[in-house]
């Protein structure tokens, strides 16, 4: 797929930094002469301008003209191939289990199913339950779909996100999923590398760049090893040490250090406090936006593992676009098509309990009732304990929403346009 953009010749100034500027000329009768820039991968990846000025005797003049009128420049950014995800052991599990809800036999009595949240749990959860042949009512209490994957627009349309979302390789229910939609191609992926900022170097990267010529766990561990300007040797050893029991136990192991946080089980494993400070710092960011110290290193061996298990576990897209349009309203169209409903400024103000503490219904602040024959949360686990009634708070099954602390979040936009100029 070929992405599309406009730049202002105007801003265009091939003396911003380039990696290479190279001139041809040709020797035909309509000589030209073509400037073409290469940027290093921190300004852009892959990013090649080429510019066409018929003869040096116009050039000026063809300049001036640019930058007088402002022509806009057509910039062609080519993705990286989608990877080969589908012959793999968790895709294939997970494309065979979303297609039993379609293969399943139609209910002679569909359920109307309830469902509080329209973030991608509880829109894919109703997609399906439409693919099972049951009617899912979609309630959302804002004026904009994804939850965690919402954006706004603002006056000047440009779109305003919750955050940068990566799609990995090693996520098969999303991969399918889109699929499913026919919309893989709205996924951009980059390069196989994992880039991280350098706390103790200040606007300097480093990177672990995966090979496509090994298979996993070879094209990790190759990528570590290659990797000299945030681990020492003496450090990647006692990582990989350290890595050994998570590597050899399994899941069950996996399992056992629920209990246990990142920073416990490096400090135990013998693994250097800066490993922990260059590396483990952002990936618990990134996985529940806390630090080491309050992590769980359940959930870094859980995508350490798929990872290291799966070629192209840790390849990483972006959506091409906002994602309340771009995948949000695909899969309402999806439910839409097959008798489903999705209500947006549905917010829901009392769980109503029949006398056997059953739900009866929700009641919105709108003053409207809600009826179905079952009821599912897909909100955040701090709406959910609002919104819990009275009678159920000393059940021992909802109790175990008090260990649950949901991670207030800011994000901040920061536009790093670079301006480009002739001279």
């Amino acid at each position: 797929m070929a992405l599309y953009g406009s730049i202002s010749s105007p801003n265009l100034n091939w003396q911003i930094g380039p990696k290479t500027i190279s001139k041809s000329t040709s020797s035909s009768m309509n000589s030209y002469t073509t400037i073409s820039l290469s940027f290093s991968s921190s300004v852009s990846m892959g990013l090649n301008l080429r510019f066409n000025l018929a003869s040096p005797s116009t050039r000026a003049a063809k300049i001036n003209r640019l930058r007088n009128h402002g022509s806009p420049l057509k910039v062609v950014c080519i993705d990286y191939p989608r990877p080969e995800l589908d012959d793999t052991v968790n895709f294939i599990e997970a494309s065979y289990l979303s297609s039993t809800f379609r293969a399943s036999p139609r209910p002679t009595k569909p359920l109307k199913v309830v469902i509080a949240g329209a973030g991608l749990a509880g829109l894919s959860t109703a997609k399906y339950l439409a693919d099972a042949g049951h009617k899912p009512i979609l309630l959302e209490a804002r004026d904009v779909l994804g939850g965690k994957v919402a954006a706004w627009k603002d006056e000047d349309g440009d779109w305003y996100e919750t955050g940068l979302h990566i799609f990995f390789g090693a996520y098969p229910n999303v991969q399918n999923l889109f699929g499913e939609l026919g919309i893989n191609d709205r996924l951009q992926w980059k390069e196989h590398s994992m880039i991280f900022a350098m706390p103790s170097k200040p606007g300097e990267f480093s990177r672990f760049d995966f090979p496509e010529v090994l298979p996993s766990p070879l094209n990790g561990i190759w990528a570590i090893l290659r990797n000299n300007e945030m681990l020492t040797w003496p450090e990647k050893i006692k990582f990989a040490i350290g890595l050994l029991p998570a590597m050899l136990g399994g899941q069950a192991y996996v399992e056992a250090q629920d209990g246990v946080s990142v920073k416990e089980w490096m400090r135990k494993q013998g693994i250097p406090e800066r490993v922990t400070d260059e590396v483990f710092i952002a990936m618990s960011k990134a996985l529940n936006f806390i630090n080491p110290d309050e992590l769980s290193m359940q959930c870094i061996l859980i995508a350490l593992n798929r990872f290291l298990q799966e070629k192209h576990g840790s390849k990483m897209a972006f959506l091409d676009g906002n994602p309340p349009e771009r995948l949000c309203m695909p899969i309402v169209d999806h439910i839409q098509s097959l008798g489903g409903e999705v209500h947006l400024n549905s917010r829901i103000k009392n769980i109503e309990l029949n006398d056997d503490n059953t739900v009866k219904s929700f009641l919105l602040t709108n003053g409207k009732v809600i009826e179905g024959d079952a009821y599912v949360s897909a909100a955040p686990v701090d709406i959910l304990k609002l919104l819990l009634p009275e009678n159920w708070k000393g059940v021992p099954y909802f109790q175990r929403l008090d260990k649950l602390v949901g991670v207030p979040v800011i994000n901040v936009h920061i536009c790093c346009g670079i301006c480009l100029q002739f001279y």
